[in-house]
């Protein structure tokens, strides 16, 4: 199957943006995957380490109140019930120590991890401060780091707030013998501190508990979890967790991506669609083109395509082909005429040549009999055969120099010469009839033809107009310069030629004068080819003819006074 020169620069193009949608496509891909590496890489790391020194910096800090608490001298007086000034002290201190906003409390277990006392803090609600019942951290997780007990987390329930105990030994002293004391901490004071460490929207600090458990920012059990990576580790069994939400920053690039195909798929079909209208009128403007070639082809020559306003290429073939199917036309009208004259002309001359000996044989003998004869009625008779003798002479010299034209022999010749030339030899013609003739324009211009032609054409035309007007008309010759050409013109405001005769007025014997040859204008035209110039009439019927002769410019011209001589 072959395809249109239009519909291949199509299939090209969307070829072309296709292979470039793929290509935008694959970079896209690779730019959203640097994106997100680039948001989740160094930037992470730092704020992920971050949070580590925090959490570690908070437990370290809640380690170091402990230790102070347990090795306090005054804490066993407290304990044993005494009631003296270093109980009273360590009473004073310890209710110090328990308002702290991160603690629940301060809480001293038994050898067997039963509950011995409780200090509570502000923040103290519920079980073990209110009552002890329900109260049990046997099930709960204990992780021990350097003999410190970190027991928990308890999670939210019921209405109560989660919490992690941080229980070191006493030190030795009169109190019972196994004594520990424990920080009841809120377990949102240390999940708070992941709050900033991530990026917000895409990836999201949690803490893994002992037991699994992964806990959010605000101490409870986080849900929903993506992609979940290992972070650095807090104590052993607690560690920090990643929870990566890629979908949350790739879903603007995935838009992004699906209005991008949107609209490129918007932009194929506008091409197509332009395509489409832009091929249907370079088709129809190019089969016009083929249908005038086949045309031209079969040998229509008067046909010619439209010329629209449009200056692009295929305008400019128009007129181009237009100019070519005139030109040939002209030269293949040229040719044929040229064929015709040819073979008019030598049937011309053969027949001048059999008709003219014949003619001056009977002119000599109807002279002879003229001067003898004394009947004036027969004197009458041969004076006019011999002026019809006269007539067939003149139009064997017509054929004669139809048939075998003279040669031009071009000069340099002033056209005011011409005009006066011309002028006089039909002024009497022109002022038996009525007729004014004048003469204007640049009279002083050279033009280069041979004189004697060129008179020969000016008088032909000349009294081809005279006899065209009626009395009281007028018949005017000018002379103008244009484009290095010299243009006479010969008008006259006579009858004038039909339309469907100017075509033919040319052709060899074609006349409407009674007794004409029809070779006057076929005959000049013959002169002014031969002088390398062109001939051409325009004529209104009713309103006169104008004919006009463009030839060669000699290259100089005459002052006016100079023409006169």
């Amino acid at each position: 199957m072959r395809f249109s020169l239009v519909a291949r620069y199509t299939l090209l193009s969307l070829a072309v943006t296709a292979g470039a949608l793929v290509v935008l496509s694959v970079l896209y891909e690779r730019m959203a995957g640097d994106l997100y590496d680039r948001l989740t890489g160094e930037r992470l790391n730092a704020q992920v380490t971050a949070t580590a020194s925090r959490l570690t910096s908070f437990l370290d800090n809640r380690l170091y109140q402990l230790a102070n608490l347990s090795n306090h001298p005054s804490i066993p007086s407290f304990l044993d019930g005494q009631n003296t000034a270093a109980a009273a002290e360590a009473t004073a201190l310890l209710r110090l120590e328990a308002d702290l906003p991160d603690l629940y409390g301060i809480l001293f277990f038994n050898a067997d991890g039963s509950l011995k006392k409780v200090i509570p803090g502000q923040a103290a609600s519920g079980s073990p401060y209110w009552s002890a019942d329900g109260w049990d951290i046997s099930r709960l997780p204990v992780v021990t780091v350097d003999g410190v007990d970190f027991v928990g987390p308890a999670l939210p329930a019921n209405g109560r707030s989660g919490w992690i105990l941080i229980r070191q030994p006493l030190r030795d002293g009169p109190t019972e013998p196994g004594t520990s004391i424990a920080l009841h901490l809120r377990l949102a004071s240390l999940t708070e501190l992941l709050g900033g460490g991530g990026i917000s929207g895409v990836v999201a600090p949690l803490l893994r508990a002992p037991d699994g458990t992964i806990l959010d920012a605000t101490g409870r059990v986080a849900t929903g979890l993506k992609e979940l990576t290992d972070g650095p580790r807090i104590l052993p069994g607690w560690s920090i967790v990643l929870d990566a939400r890629s979908d949350t920053i790739l879903e603007p690039l995935a838009q992004a991506r699906l209005w991008l195909y949107v609209t490129a798929a918007i932009i194929i079909a506008f091409i197509l669609l332009v395509f489409l209208a832009f091929s249907r009128s370079l088709r129809r403007r190019i089969g016009t083109l083929v249908t005038g070639a086949g045309s031209l082809a079969a040998g229509d020559l008067g046909y010619r395509l439209p010329e629209g306003p449009n200056h692009d290429e295929i305008s400019r073939v128009g007129r181009a082909f237009n100019t070519m199917a005139e030109q040939l036309s002209g030269l293949i009208d040229r040719m044929v005429r040229a064929e015709k004259m040819a073979v008019l002309g030598e049937f011309a001359t053969g027949v001048a040549h059999e008709v003219r000996n014949p003619l001056a044989t009977m002119k000599t003998t109807v002279q002879a009999l003229t001067r003898q004869e004394r009947d004036p009625d027969r004197q009458e008779l041969l004076t006019d055969m011999g002026s019809q003798i006269d007539r067939l002479s003149r139009v064997v010299s017509d054929l004669l120099t139809y048939g075998r034209p003279s040669p031009p022999s071009p000069r340099p010749v002033a056209a005011g010469d011409l005009l006066r030339q011309t002028v006089s030899l039909l002024r009497p013609l022109a002022e038996e009839q009525g007729i004014t003739l004048s003469t204007g324009g640049e009279t002083g211009l050279l033009l280069f033809a041979d004189p004697d032609q060129m008179v020969h054409v000016l008088v032909n035309l000349g009294l081809n107009a005279v006899q065209a007007c009626r009395a009281g008309g007028a018949v005017t010759m000018r002379v103008t310069a244009q484009g290095g050409q010299v243009v006479l013109t010969v008008s006259d405001d006579g009858c004038g030629i039909a339309p469907e005769h100017l075509a033919s007025v040319l052709t060899p014997f074609f006349t409407q004068k009674p007794r004409g040859t029809g070779l006057g204008l076929t005959i000049s035209q013959q002169m002014v080819d031969a002088n390398a110039g062109s001939l051409q009439i325009a004529s209104v019927p009713g309103e006169g003819t104008t004919v006009t002769l463009h030839l060669p410019l000699a290259g100089s011209t005459l002052k006016e006074s100079a023409g006169h001589g």
